[in-house]
């Protein structure tokens, strides 16, 4: 039996995030004035980024976020994600946390004036959604598990399906015109509220979080369809969830267009002091406050006034650095859960503080849970803490 192929057409993820664009305006929805052509234009080239070979969110596993099993047996919830975990049964990397990143780093950038960075990001937000909507990503059949072959036969049929013969722009207006009436408004209220711990030592869940959880457990009711032989009834299948896709990509945009007019919602922003401090413990990074950079990957660098850089060496070890040095640390918002410290990008590492230093260590997949759990979380404070240790 032929292996099927899904790279013979173009990306699902393109057309979604198009027919996404153009629902808003079939439902003349303010928020369509907020995305120009180029706009567009630039969030369906990079949808489809995330799933090229050298792509920085780009990882066995990563895209995953599995609330059942192939079988249908529901999966435990993360205690301090409140969400399911990754196919490396990890909480982070997934496509809760990237999204939730990229969001963020959409909205800090558009507000810096970076426009093409925002809606990169953007559409990577998008691109998580859109992998949590479809049930081999939500019901860990993995690429590198024996559901291999039923993950990339689902794959290659929703081409087949969404495709159709048409070209991208007038498949892309169809499957938006079958979406009218099904986006969620409602539910992309407030997702920007991250997990917040309560008295009791649980963690209360964000309302991005309730989102993932939903459309990634409702997944489970497709498994029959994209796991059986019948043909039809996974075409059918596929276009449920495409559309499902579709609309809640849609209340993503119409959600960004909310928060980027939003003057009060606080994000980070550049040319403002800040502290970096542990959460939780008695240590801040410098004495001296430290000024954010947006980078065109949506990335973030942390510099002092006299342009001297967070960076990482060899050893591990964290230190200031003058740029010329080729050792500047960047690193992701996100809820892990609150700002965790990724040298270069590399989600693989973080930072934490060790012995009174602040380190750069690796995270060990057979201990992930146990380590992300008690991994140490920064802050970005605007005034200078008091009665702690300065690192450096």
């Amino acid at each position: 039996m032929a292996q099927p192929n899904k790279h013979l057409q173009p990306s699902v993820h393109r057309g979604i995030v198009r027919a996404a664009a153009v629902l808003l305006e079939l439902e003349q929805h303010p928020a369509a004035k907020r995305f120009s052509a180029g706009d567009i234009e630039t969030m369906v080239e990079e949808a489809d980024a995330p799933d090229k070979v050298g792509d920085r969110l780009r990882g066995k596993g990563l895209h995953y976020y599995c609330a059942v099993t192939p079988e249908g047996k529901p999966l435990p919830f993360h205690p301090v994600i409140g969400g399911y975990c990754n196919a490396n049964n990890a909480p982070a990397p997934s496509p809760l946390t990237m999204a939730d990143a990229e969001y963020r780093a959409a909205l800090m950038l558009y507000r810096a004036g970076k426009y093409y960075a925002a809606m990169k990001s953007l559409s990577r937000t998008m691109h998580m959604l859109a992998d949590v909507c479809c049930p081999p990503h939500s019901c860990t059949m993995t690429y590198f598990s024996k559901y291999a072959y039923v993950h990339k036969r689902y794959e290659a049929q929703a081409q087949n399906v969404f495709w159709n013969g048409q070209d991208e722009v007038s498949a892309s207006d169809a499957w938006a015109q079958r979406a009218v009436g099904t986006v969620p408004y409602d539910a992309y209220r407030d997702i920007l509220r991250g997990t917040r711990p309560q008295e009791d030592g649980s963690w209360q869940c964000g309302q991005l979080t309730v989102i993932f959880n939903r459309l990634a457990l409702s997944g489970s009711e497709e498994i029959s369809a994209a796991a059986g032989d019948d043909n039809d009834a996974r075409a059918e299948s596929v276009a449920r969830r495409v559309l499902l896709a579709i609309a809640n990509c849609a209340a993503l945009l119409a959600a960004f267009d909310r928060d980027a007019g939003d003057p009060q919602i606080r994000l980070y922003e550049e040319r403002v002091p800040y502290w970096l401090k542990a959460v939780g413990k008695p240590y801040a990074v410098s004495k001296e406050p430290l000024y954010l950079e947006f980078e065109e990957d949506g990335s973030v660098t942390l510099s002092t006034r006299e342009r001297r850089f967070l960076s990482v060496s060899r050893l591990g070890l964290v230190r200031l650095t003058d740029r010329t040095a080729g050792m500047t640390t960047r690193f992701r918002f996100g809820r892990e859960p609150l700002l965790t410290l990724y040298p270069g990008g590399d989600q693989k590492r973080l930072l934490t503080v060790s012995y009174g230093k602040l380190f750069c260590t690796y995270r060990k997949l057979h201990v992930q849970n146990e380590s992300f759990i008690r991994q140490t979380s920064f802050v970005l404070v605007r005034e200078k803490p008091e009665h702690v240790k300065y690192l450096l």
